[in-house]
């Protein structure tokens, strides 16, 4: 197709899973890929209206599209460019190096009668290069629903051969003085679903938080068969888990406000490990009018491994959430 000649986003199908790193076909959310430009794209994706992992989320929280949800797509949507359109090979492994998300204030966020169709406007301004080697980009992604702008998502990434990785993973886990990953997991026992704002236990990923005036710090818990979290067998702990790690260690102290998430900033320096506890340590940076800012901590071994930004708004739909819970108004109840 004449990358000119492309106006608008597809929604009839996914693209191949293994475009989207992604095991199971149920979890990809792009849908189409087009160049329109010069390291510039136009992408689609569909969100959908119930999902047991973004879509878990108690109370007015469940009323609207999970920010994160978002981000995993425009993840998806970067991946698959650099093999479409960079000719980057499916063997390469992936580092991240920061992944941040800002969402804006309209109605694109509110979960619907049908799917979420998105339009992503994609542009690389930057290329990382080793010599005259292509080995990572910079992306800024403007994603919009239903001609209403939802996020704008930027990230820093780079790809790698399968010997380098394992060079990688191999001289890290020897410096912590860990041998090859067995798969075997300490156990640790998860916080309740209600004190972090799920309502399955098994999308919780943080033991018990402990609070401690405005800090709270709580163990991670990964689950090696959660079918999202580990859609695909990895010898690591993910960015998406480190990232709700955060979520559900800030949410611990701020749930009772019922806030919605707003804006996520990350930077990760190095590998967590599966086999070695890890905890995340929340702190509470800024307070204003119906808005909190918690600067949060992923720590093993001594080091800080990620750091991560996130932002919090008073959630404007929790009087439509608190309807729900009271089963309505006597002439609904009377249906």
């Amino acid at each position: 197709m004449n990358a000119h000649a492309v106006t608008t986003a597809r929604h009839s199908r996914t693209i191949s899973r293994e475009l989207a790193h992604r095991c199971a076909v149920s979890e990809v959310f792009v849908t189409s890929m087009d160049s329109v430009a010069e390291d510039e794209f136009l992408v689609g994706a569909q969100l959908p209206r119930m999902h047991a992992y973004y879509g878990d989320h108690a109370g007015s929280l469940g009323l609207r599209h999970d920010p994160l949800l978002v981000m995993e797509a425009a993840r998806q949507a970067a991946i698959a460019l650099t093999h479409e359109f960079y000719g980057v090979g499916p063997e390469m492994a992936f580092l991240v190096r920061t992944f941040n998300g800002t969402g804006a204030a309209t109605s694109a966020w509110e979960i619907g009668l049908a799917p979420a169709d998105l339009v992503m406007r994609i542009r690389a301004p930057r290329q990382h290069r080793r010599g005259e080697t292509l080995t990572g980009l910079d992306m800024v992604i403007e994603i919009e629903r239903d001609g209403a702008s939802m996020m704008t998502v930027d990230g820093s990434f780079s790809w790698t051969t399968p010997r380098h990785w394992n060079g990688l993973r191999t001289s890290f886990r020897d410096s912590l003085g860990l041998g090859p990953f067995a798969g075997a997991l300490a156990r640790t026992e998860r916080a309740s679903a209600a004190a972090v704002g799920r309502e399955n236990w098994r999308n919780v990923v943080i033991g018990a938080p402990e609070l401690s005036g405005d800090t709270a710090r709580a163990t991670l818990a990964p689950d090696l068969g959660h079918p999202f979290l580990f859609d695909h067998q990895l010898d690591h702990v993910p960015g998406t888990l480190l990232i709700e790690a955060c979520r559900q260690t800030a949410l611990a102290m701020v749930l009772e406000q019922r806030p919605r998430l707003d804006c996520v900033a990350s930077a990760f320096d190095q590998f967590v490990e599966l086999d070695l506890p890890a905890e995340c340590v929340a702190r509470v940076v800024g307070e204003q009018a119906e808005r909190t800012e918690i600067h949060c901590e992923i720590r093993q071994a001594g080091v800080v491994a990620a750091q991560l930004d996130l932002e919090f708004a008073e959630d404007d739909l929790v009087a439509d959430a608190d309807l729900v819970a009271d089963g309505g108004d006597a002439e609904a109840d009377s249906i």
